[in-house]
């Protein structure tokens, strides 16, 4: 029975992360907002333990394991996020610290994820089970938060009262903020959980919960008023319904169904949500007219080459340009460590502003090994679960490869793209098995193995 205590411990406090991860906001703005600040860091206080408790113990990884110039590249990035920490720049060793757990800190799913599943099949069977108890409390909430206005209780904002609750569309809809702290937060959720149902539809996902929790995700994709949702969450769905055939999970006929079905659950959501689509239509066509608005899909990426004179090769240390460093520097104005009016936004240049045009590329060419560490499963992937685990990471590791894997991004995304991250690994685990399996059957004179 021993055997089974470390894994049941890990995936207990991997469940109480995932429930602070998405309510911590609540408790920050509803429950206890003189405590706001504890709360926030909380979940990475939590996760840190786990971490150490499992480093402690010893216990082992046996059912994952990455690819060899992935672990390489990973492990370079990591040295030089640790070396950036004590930055000559740095106002002080805290902030390097911060620095530390936005880049890192999220990576040790790698090794919590394998921990708590024995295999991929256990995985998605419970990431199925949760699913609904995930996405529809959440958007129900948002629903609940676009019929009413700034001034009610639910919309009520971590900090800036009724002045910071942003709108959209002539109707003036509030932008929702779910049970997140921001905008940004309850964005990231609604992205996330779509492209999460849209796997496990693939999967074979089809019981009616799951479906009524995928019909809420889709039905709020417009509730934050966020174009990059919308943008995001179609790319990723056709990437994965093209992999989908790629890699042999589905033929045309069922790609065909799965479209219309995901047709359907997507008419359901204009339909009940027409006044927020219109809403972020309206809010589409202004930002359209703005100066430069067209040019931001293409500055995701390119924006780190706006920064490589001021960063030089090393840049200004990890946690410079993080936006919850200032709150560290007590007594030191915000980012006067970093030159004078220095304005950063994306996260491929607040990459070259703290890692230096070094730095940048180490990260970079990690995330590019992950991307076709993923495409390779894929298209390669000797059982279909290992399939499976690949199509799902494969947009988010797509987008990563593009504007950066999560350092800025809010929690709930870092999280999600570290967890395909150990998703592969485990997929690459159960890759090898297939492979050592059909070679030990032809060594017995067996017949060849088609994969599952």
């Amino acid at each position: 029975m021993s055997s089974h205590k470390g894994p049941l411990h890990v995936r207990l406090g991997l469940g109480l992360f995932l429930f602070l991860l998405i309510y911590d906001g609540a408790l920050r703005k509803w429950v206890l907002p003189g405590a706001e600040q504890l709360l926030f860091i909380a979940k990475d206080v939590l996760l840190l333990g786990l971490l150490v408790t499992v480093v402690l113990k010893r216990q082992g990884q046996g059912n994952a394991k990455m690819q060899p110039a992935v672990r390489g590249l990973f492990f370079v990035y990591a040295t030089w996020v640790l070396l950036e920490s004590v930055n000559v720049y740095l106002p002080n060793l805290p902030v390097g610290i911060w620095g530390i757990k936005a880049h890192l800190l999220y990576a040790s799913l790698i090794l919590l994820i394998p921990l708590a599943f024995r295999n991929l099949d256990e995985l998605f069977l419970w990431l199925v089970k949760i699913y609904p108890w995930v996405a529809i409390p959440v958007c129900a909430l948002a629903f609940a938060q676009l019929a009413l206005p700034a001034s009610s209780f639910l919309n009520q904002q971590v900090r800036g009262g009724v002045e910071g609750v942003a709108y959209f569309g002539e109707a003036n809809l509030v932008r929702v903020t779910g049970p997140f702290s921001y905008i940004s937060g309850m964005s990231s959720f609604v992205q996330t959980v779509t492209v999460l149902g849209v796997a496990l539809f693939l999967y074979g996902a089809r019981s009616r919960n799951f479906l009524v929790g995928l019909g809420f995700a889709l039905t709020a994709l417009p509730a934050t008023g966020s174009r990059g949702v919308i943008v995001i969450a179609a790319a990723s769905a056709i990437i994965m319904l093209f992999a989908g055939v790629a890699s042999r999970l589905l033929g045309v006929q069922r790609m065909v169904r799965i479209i219309v079905a995901l047709a359907v659950l997507g008419a359901i959501s204009l339909q009940t949500q027409d006044t927020a689509w219109v809403a972020l239509q309206q809010r589409t066509a202004l930002a359209a007219q703005a100066h430069g608005d067209t040019d931001r899909t293409f500055t995701a990426f390119t924006n780190a080459f706006r920064f490589f004179d001021t960063a030089g090769l090393f840049g200004y240390g990890s946690g410079a340009a993080n936006l919850g460093s200032p709150a560290l520097a007590k007594g030191v104005r915000p980012f006067s460590w970093l030159p004078p009016r220095v304005g950063f936004e994306e996260e491929s240049g607040r990459l070259v502003l703290e890692l230096g045009i070094l730095g940048w590329f180490f990260s970079l060419t990690m995330r590019v090994a992950l991307f076709f560490w993923a495409a390779k499963l894929v298209m390669k992937g000797r059982t279909r679960t290992v399939r499976v685990a690949a199509v799902l990471a494969l947009p988010a590791m797509a987008l990563g490869m593009y504007v950066g894997n999560g350092v800025f991004a809010p929690p709930v995304g870092a999280v999600f793209y570290w967890f395909c991250v150990g998703l592969l690994a485990m997929a690459q685990f159960e890759h090898r098995q297939a492979l050592e399996q059909r070679v030990r059957l032809r060594a017995q004179g067996s017949p060849g193995v088609a994969a599952r």
